[in-house]
């Protein structure tokens, strides 16, 4: 695995010499910085411990005006050296790199205790090793060892060479398998290349002919070649400091702080919910409102922190759940981490580590109790509490996009989970949480229950009606609040839609004729509706052969309002008491019959018969004749043979309720007319 090193520590302190005699690198490449005697911006440097790994330094500028180009550096160390002067001592920039380092989540170094030539007295270098010490109680560099070096004569080197070895040995891996992220710290062009940019990969893996795109901006590429440590490859992988080099875009668009990412996986976000500190050496305290400079990653943006929990301002040496509106857009992922530094004078006064990218929590959505389960070790738990607060069934590949991770692992941890009966999937890449799951069924059951008893003759709820009505209570995505409304379209329907097919193979719902109800209903009529359902029947039967064309005519010959006599014939239909054979006309089962038997007597005195002569022997006009001959066509009681049709089926036993069924209902006839 490559390492990452980066050095820390005050101006002056002797960073760039100790990188140059350990690599024989001069990192100060601009000629401002040659100029000054000062490192400006961050430098690189390829470097091979003794044991032949390789690794990279990362040298930053100490001075406190460039304290926001030494953050962009810290976010891909592996392993820090803080660096510093003997003859000085703890300086304040030693102090504030130190929280950076800290607040970046860094959690191995050395401490190099630099220029000791030029100190004649040891009494004096023990009390400045000493001083070192103190100052590093509580922080990840309390027990690390403290190298005393004098890079110009090679004093020492040998002893951190050899501290560096074993430090290395604790890193563990960056994440590999993760989605690929590379931080771009340098833009440039190389002459017959184009486009090249810089950075350390903190995950995930690029490959030379991926297209990739750059966020914010989401700007499409592709890399034409990549280089670790200035030597062509053809794959890079975590941890790696890399080279890109872009076709299909123009470095002028380009700039520290972006981001190279797979396209789709991760975008970039103004909104950051976190768990922040505000140090104890904040030069104030923390208020609502409060602009701020926002260092993750390579990048600086200014936002707002407005406070969720505690309400009040924070003193220094405070913590809590704040919400960061950024001015401008960043990419970002839970378990990311970042700094805060004053916006003016600037300087570094906390950090935190991100638990929600995209939504704007409020405080009485008491989003402590919700982020800190975001934030959770495991992801099945992470991922549950995601789908908890959700309300509702969302799919795989929105969560993998909110939280930053690869789809294969979300599905994995969404399964473990089910395993475990926290999540239920709900097919096409849906899943819900189980207790959101029963909460929504019995909503759904209440509903239909509502239905039945109010609409008794009705069949059951349309699939899009039950839809809406599920919609209606659902929680607004990205509403922090926790207020309810409708969910757009598509996510919401599509959700839904599969949550109910779940709901139908378990029993839960009952699905006929695309109409949802509870298991075991079926449409039941009163006296009242009785005697309207004898009335509808008796105007078909009076029809016989040439019943009403339309609901709107069988309303009207029986006395009644045409929305009420839809509802009879659909309860008549089931029952088995009417049959559909067109869009809006019913015939008895005995007048299909009869008309049946007329067409087998006609043949058999004429054989094959035209529309035509069916029409003279039904005695009805063509209205009638034609849509009753397709319907036979569908039931493969009759055949056409061109113009001509043949009988070659029909019922069997006598005409009686039940014998056709209704599963004709929405189809329409295709004879010639």
């Amino acid at each position: 695995m490559t390492l990452v090193i980066g050095t820390a520590g005050h101006v002056d302190h002797g960073k760039t010499t100790l990188v140059r005699a350990l690599t024989g690198v001069d990192t100060d490449r601009l000629q401002e910085e040659k100029r000054r005697g000062i490192s400006i911006d961050l430098g690189f440097a390829p470097f091979r411990l003794p044991s032949g790994r390789a690794a990279a330094i990362v040298d930053v500028p100490g001075h406190e005006r460039f304290v926001h180009n030494m953050a962009a550096g810290v976010h891909g160390m592996d392993l820090v050296l803080l660096v510093v002067a003997a003859d000085e001592g703890v300086m304040p920039q030693t102090v504030e790199h130190l929280d950076i380092l800290q607040l970046l989540g860094v959690r191995h170094g050395l401490v190099v205790l630099t220029k000791v030539d030029l100190v004649d007295d040891p009494a004096w270098l023990d009390l400045v090793e000493d001083d070192v010490r103190a100052s590093l109680q509580g922080t990840f560099l309390a027990q690390a060892p403290v190298v005393r070096v004098a890079p110009p004569t090679g004093h020492g080197l040998d002893r951190l060479l050899a501290a560096l070895e074993e430090a290395a040995a604790r890193v563990p891996p960056r994440d590999a398998g993760g989605l690929a992220r590379l931080p771009i710290d340098r833009v440039f062009t190389v002459t017959g290349f184009g486009t090249v940019v810089t950075g350390t990969l903190v995950s995930g893996t690029l490959r030379a002919g991926d297209r990739v795109e750059v966020q914010p901006g989401g700007l499409p590429a592709r890399i034409r070649h990549l280089q670790v440590h200035g030597r062509e490859v053809s794959e890079a992988a975590a941890g790696q400091r890399v080279a890109a080099n872009l076709a299909g875009v123009d470095h002028t668009l380009l700039r520290r702080g972006q981001v190279l990412v797979h396209p789709g996986t991760l975008a970039a976000t103004q909104w950051l919910a976190a768990r922040v500190e505000w140090l104890p050496r904040a030069p104030w305290p923390l208020r609502h409102q409060e602009r701020v400079r926002v260092h993750a990653g390579a990048a600086e943006v200014l936002g707002r922190v407005r406070l969720l929990e505690p309400a009040r301002p924070w003193q220094p040496g405070e913590s809590g759940w704040a919400l960061i509106r950024l001015e401008e857009p960043l990419v970002a992922a839970p378990g990311d981490r970042f700094v805060l530094r004053t916006y003016s004078p600037p300087r570094t006064a906390g950090g935190g580590l991100v638990a929600d990218v995209g939504r704007p929590w409020t405080r009485r959505a008491a989003p402590g109790r919700w982020l800190a389960a975001f934030l959770a070790d495991e992801p099945a738990t992470a991922l549950t509490a995601r789908l908890e607060r959700a309300g509702r069934p969302r799919a795989a590949a929105d969560l993998a996009r909110e939280v930053g991770q690869p789809l294969s692992r979300v599905e994995a941890a969404l399964a473990g989970a089910a395993a475990a009966g926290r999540t239920v999937p709900v097919g096409n890449g849906f899943w819900v949480a189980a207790s959101v799951a029963e909460r929504l069924a019995r909503e759904v059951r209440a509903v239909l229950e509502r239905y039945h008893r109010e609409r008794p003759l009705e069949p059951g709820m349309s699939r899009d009606a039950l839809v809406h009505v599920l919609q209606a209570g659902l929680p607004v995505p990205g509403a922090g609040g926790g207020g309810t409304g409708r969910v757009p379209e598509p996510e919401a329907g599509a959700a839904l839609q599969a949550l109910l097919e779940a709901w139908v193979a378990r029993g839960i719902l009952a699905v006929r004729d695309d109409r949802f109800h509870l298991p075991g209903w079926e449409p039941a009529a009163g006296a009242a509706d009785r005697q309207r359902l004898q009335r509808i029947e008796a105007v078909y039967r009076q029809g016989g052969l040439a019943p009403p064309a339309s609901a709107e005519e069988a309303a009207t010959a029986a006395g009644m309002a045409p929305a009420e006599v839809l509802a009879l014939i659909g309860l008549l239909e089931r029952q088995g008491r009417l049959v559909r054979v067109d869009t809006g006309l019913w015939f008895t089962p005995e007048a299909i019959a009869e008309a049946w038997r007329r067409l087998r007597a006609l043949e058999r005195e004429h054989g094959p018969f035209t529309v035509a002569q069916a029409r003279d022997a039904l005695g009805v006009t063509r209205k009638w004749a034609l849509p009753l001959l397709e319907f036979f066509d569908r039931r493969r009681w009759t055949r056409r043979e061109g113009d001509l049709r043949r009988v070659v089926g029909g019922p069997e036993g006598p005409a009686a309720a039940g014998v056709w069924g209704h599963g004709d209902s929405n189809q329409t006839g295709t004879g010639a007319r």
